[in-house]
Parts: structure tokens; C-alpha cells; sequence
């Protein structure tokens, strides 16, 4: 995101850390071997993170098995659990198999040489520890950094960036399909989603885009936010259609081929996110579209079945187990 007082002197120090590259400078960086975990960011507080860029390989160069099967770890104030634990793939938007085209928004990007970002600043009063875990029996290579500022003091109104994978299974249009589910006061800032389908009424992502995006505020009974259409609350509109990205939506992988339907898209709020005092819930309901035919053909026939990758970012005021979100 831009600095918008990058003019302004700040009592902050800046500090870094680099990973996995061992053949420069810090040649005792650890490597990333198979069932291994190791650190990439280790900072005491009060500070915020900046950047978090990661550029993988692994050994076969499957990269299906790298960027699902790799995780990006992050552990704040020295909590014994994770507020941030996802597929790297997912978490910078890079998906299925790293087909997804190159982009650039002002919360992640995906250079055209595999290089991954993450610009969401991820402030902590305490302690951050950021880790990468390999998850596969397979060694893994290549260069990252986290940047990161040490700051005076911590602010009574700041809060913890948190990120959360769901892998879930739904059929179509009875059951919804969950985003979050949090207790506490915080904002949604963002969501990143794929979807596979082999329901042939689905092709070209129709019925998969005309879900309700529901977003029920501190236990309100009705949606305080809700977008008439999926692919609307993705910035698009009559389905997705095209491969397209800007600063805060993108479609960045179409596919329909062999009877299997596939689509990535991101969206982050960083204009407009959705705030809460309590709790929010946040979930996907297709059970208002009785008119969308595809949907009920699905319906009719029992199919309708699609498999959901989603990861949903946003800040909370204490760093949370992602069990209870």
C-alpha cells in the first residue's frame, strides 16, 4: 500500500531478514528441507512487518506440491498458535499450480518470474515470528526477506493481521460456503478464492458467480454487507469472462476444459472494509438465486458440486487461534 506521509521523518528503525539463500552473503542460512521448517522473519516489538516476498522452487519442480504443500506460518507475541497458517500459494494469490497469471494489486503480487509479495502490514506489540513449513518430502529452494520496522511504542489502536485457508466441499445452491467466522473487534480486508467443478450446468463459472456475499456484523440477524452476486463482490459483473487485475480485484486463472471448470480471483477492501465491534460471519448463500437456470438445473439433476479454496484476510485486536475463527 502507499505511504502517504513518506515525506514525514519517523523515530522507526528498519530492520530485515533474509532466508534461504546460502550461496552469498549469509551463507549459514538455513535450508528448507523436506518436512522442515524453518524461520524467515524472527523480530521482537513493538514493530510492523512491511513486506514478506518469497521466490520457491523445489526438487522435480512440481509446483502443485510447492505452493499448496508449503505453508506460510506466522506466530505473534509469542502465542503457542498461529494467526496466520496457509498454503503459500494461496495466501500470495498464486494458484493452481502457479498457472495464475502475473499481477500486481497494492496487497500482493506475482512477478512474471515466480516472485511473490505480500505488502499488508502486519504490526505486533511483543514478538513476530514468521516461518516457512514444508509439508512434502521434497527439499526446497530459493531466496526470501521479510522487512520490517521497530517502532517507539505500540498503539492502543492497532491491530493483528490474521489469514485463514478454507478447503471445503460444497453442492450447490442448498449448502453455503463459509468465509469467516470470528469473535472479537477487528476488519475484513480481503478474500482470495478458487473454485473446481464438474458440474456441466457450471461451465464458464455460471452459477459459481451468482452466490450472495453475506456479511452479518456483531450478531446482526440480517446482512449489514451484502453483494448481490460473487463475482460482483470480485469487481466484476455478468460473470468473469476475461483475465483482468487492478489494485484491488483481479481474475487471475479462467479454465474450462475437459469438463472441468476452474477459476482464481482476489479482492481486497482496503477502501472500504467491513468493521465490526463484536463478531462477524461471512459466507456465500445461493439460496436467493431461484432464478439463475444453471443453478437449478444443478439443483434438479443433484450435482452442483464444487470444491473451494478460499483464504480470508483481516485484523483483529488480539491475535487469535485460527481454530476459533
Amino acid at each position: 500500500m502507499i505511504n502517504l506521509d513518506l515525506y514525514k521523518l519517523r523515530p522507526f528503525k528498519s530492520i530485515m531478514q533474509n532466508s534461504l539463500w546460502n550461496h552469498d552473503y549469509y551463507p549459514e542460512l538455513p535450508d528448507l528441507n523436506p518436512q522442515g521448517t524453518i524461520d524467515i522473519g524472527r523480530f521482537n516489538g513493538p514493530g510492523i512487518i512491511r513486506t514478506i516476498h518469497l521466490t520457491l522452487n523445489i526438487e522435480g519442480n512440481n509446483r502443485n506440491e510447492l505452493l499448496r504443500e508449503n505453508f506460510l506460518m506466522i506466530n505473534y507475541d509469542h502465542k503457542p498458535y498461529p494467526s496466520v497458517y496457509i498454503p503459500v500459494g494461496d495466501f500470495f494469490c498464486d494458484s493452481f499450480s502457479g498457472k495464475s497469471i502475473p499481477f500486481a494489486s497494492l496487497a500482493m503480487a506475482k512477478r512474471p518470474t515466480n516472485s511473490l509479495f505480500c505488502y499488508l502490514p502486519m504490526p505486533f506489540k511483543h514478538s513476530a515470528l514468521v516461518k516457512l513449513v514444508n509439508r512434502t518430502d521434497k527439499k526446497v529452494t530459493g531466496y526470501g526477506y521479510v522487512t520490517a520496522e521497530k517502532v517507539p511504542k505500540w498503539e492502543a489502536d492497532n491491530a493483528y493481521f490474521h489469514a485463514k485457508w478454507i478447503n471445503t466441499t460444497v453442492k450447490l445452491p442448498a449448502e453455503r460456503v463459509p468465509l469467516l467466522n470470528t469473535i472479537g473487534n477487528g476488519h475484513f480486508v480481503g478474500c482470495h478464492l478458487t473454485a473446481i467443478s464438474a458440474c456441466p450446468y457450471f461451465t464458464e463459472n455460471q452459477g459459481i458467480c451468482e452466490g450472495n456475499d453475506e456479511f452479518f456484523v456483531d450478531g446482526s440477524s440480517e446482512p449489514t454487507c451484502n453483494y448481490l452476486g460473487t463475482e460482483d463482490f470480485f469487481g466484476f459483473s455478468w460473470n468473469w469472462r476475461k483475465l483482468w487485475y487492478d489494485n484491488y480485484c483481479g481474475t487471475t486463472y479462467l479454465n474450462d476444459e475437459d469438463g472441468v471448470t476452474k477459476l482464481a480471483c482476489y479482492r481486497f477492501l482496503l477502501n472500504d472494509p467491513i468493521r465490526f465491534s463484536k463478531s462477524l460471519q461471512a459466507r456465500i448463500n445461493y439460496e436467493h438465486e431461484l432464478k439463475n437456470r444453471p443453478l437449478q438445473q444443478a439443483k434438479e439433476e443433484g450435482n452442483g458440486i464444487v470444491q473451494f479454496g478460499i483464504v480470508a484476510y483481516w485484523y483483529q485486536e488480539n491475535p487469535i487461534n485460527l481454530e476459533n475463527a
